[in-house]
């Protein structure tokens, strides 16, 4: 044989060979683990859903970069809900059928939430709400859970914080009579503080609005002529985003200069740029702050990544796509851990899917801001922020736990 044709044998062993073995590492590369996510990218509701998504993405960087969940890549597939609740509903049929999905976050609202959750609900698949804080959400059915705190545990957790921190026992509040977010977290925040002040009416002043307003003059007019009278001690917010900034200029303008307490409807960049000078030392409550001690090495990782990408801190509710993702990505990584890898590469999208939203009821986790868990079907177990607006800016303020704001003896209020 000459050595001509012993080297066009070796050339043809060498290229089988090659090819085996690139064949048999794509044949054993891992299938992805596709988790949904719709969320507003376009529509009123898209500067919450465009910062949604951001946070989604580095999670599933920093995720794949440290291989993925148990070696398994992660994909999230994001569709657009477009800020309408049908549009959410579509879109989650089209997670289901057309990308399989294992499970899905999403919401930005309660009205977008459950448009949703009533898909994944009657899919038997696990659906995360990201955004509406609405305490029913939940109810939806047994696959539905939250990842924001909800509006009777906010409430509870204001009410107790104002009081023992700053001995206010009498305030008013502004009601938006034009959203349930509004209207149901006044009542909360009455109800606990009739508890935690043992007076019969802590809040003598509801001054009520509707979302959107542009004129506040008569509630203040009424307020100020009823500030001594009553004894009121702070106005309490409990507002939507461009609300609050607006209340607040309107009331420095009349010379009302009380503390200003407000809630995580405030948290945006609007407060300041709007409310300028007006709403400063003002404080509210909210659910994440990039300066909060106690965060998570992965959430310590996640706010590094996010601000090399985007240039900015992470804010509040773009954060709870960041927390949903992730708290679906440890129950998975949990699941598989307990029922092995052979069962995950055979069993059926649908076992994969029961499964899960059984182990979302059992995960303590730890890949999130702060730690989270279900104390009950699909209501968060988790600590509250509180910032302060200083030199114009939103600066972390203090910390409540779930166990501190959540004390016995004191009735919770009935959801509805």
């Amino acid at each position: 044989m000459n050595k001509l044709r012993l080297y066009g044998i070796w050339s043809i062993i060498i290229t089988v060979m090659f090819f085996i073995l690139i064949s048999s590492a794509i044949g054993a590369e891992k299938e992805p683990i596709k988790i949904g996510v719709i969320v507003s990218i376009t529509g009123e509701a898209a500067e919450m859903g465009i910062e949604n998504k951001r946070t989604i993405d580095v999670a599933v960087d920093l995720l794949n970069a440290k291989g993925g969940i148990k070696g398994y890549p992660v994909k999230a597939i994001v569709l657009d809900g477009q800020s309408k609740p049908a549009v959410f509903a579509t879109k989650a049929h089209r997670l289901l059928e057309a990308f399989k999905v294992v499970g899905a976050i999403g919401g930005n609202d309660i009205s977008y939430a459950t448009a949703a959750g009533e898909v994944f609900q009657d899919a038997k698949t696990p659906f995360l709400d990201i955004g509406g804080t609405t305490a029913t959400i939940p109810l939806v059915g047994d696959y539905m859970f939250m990842s924001p705190i909800p509006d009777n545990d906010q409430g509870r957790a204001v009410a107790k914080y104002i009081y023992e921190k700053f001995g206010y026992d009498t305030v008013a509040i502004f009601k938006d009579v034009g959203s349930a977010y509004g209207t149901k977290l006044t009542e909360y925040i009455i109800h606990f503080l009739k508890g935690f002040t043992g007076k019969e009416n802590p809040v003598p002043l509801v001054l009520s609005y509707n979302t959107g307003d542009s004129d506040y003059l008569a509630q203040l007019t009424r307020l100020k002529a009823n500030i001594s009278k009553l004894g009121i001690q702070a106005i309490i917010l409990p507002t939507w985003p461009q609300d609050a900034p607006k209340i607040a200029k309107q009331a420095r303008e009349l010379a009302i200069n009380l503390p200003l307490v407000g809630t995580d409807g405030v948290d945006t960049s609007a407060l300041t740029e709007v409310g300028g000078d007006a709403v400063e030392g003002m404080i509210f409550s909210t659910h994440f702050s990039a300066s909060q001690p106690g965060l998570t090495g992965f959430a310590k990782e996640f706010v590094e990544e996010y601000i090399k990408k985007e240039g900015e801190e992470p804010g509040a509710f773009g954060t709870m796509g960041y927390d949903a993702f992730m708290i679906l990505a440890e129950t998975i990584s949990l699941v598989i851990e307990q029922e092995g890898e052979e069962w995950w590469d055979n069993a059926s999208l649908a076992d994969k899917r029961i499964v899960i939203k059984d182990g979302l009821l059992k995960v303590k986790t730890t890949w999130t801001t702060q730690p989270i868990n279900f104390v009950s079907e699909g209501w968060p177990k988790r600590g509250l922020v509180w910032k302060v607006i200083k030199d114009g800016a939103q600066n972390f303020y203090d910390f409540q736990t779930y166990e501190s704001y959540t004390p016995e003896g004191i009735e919770t209020f009935p959801f509805m």
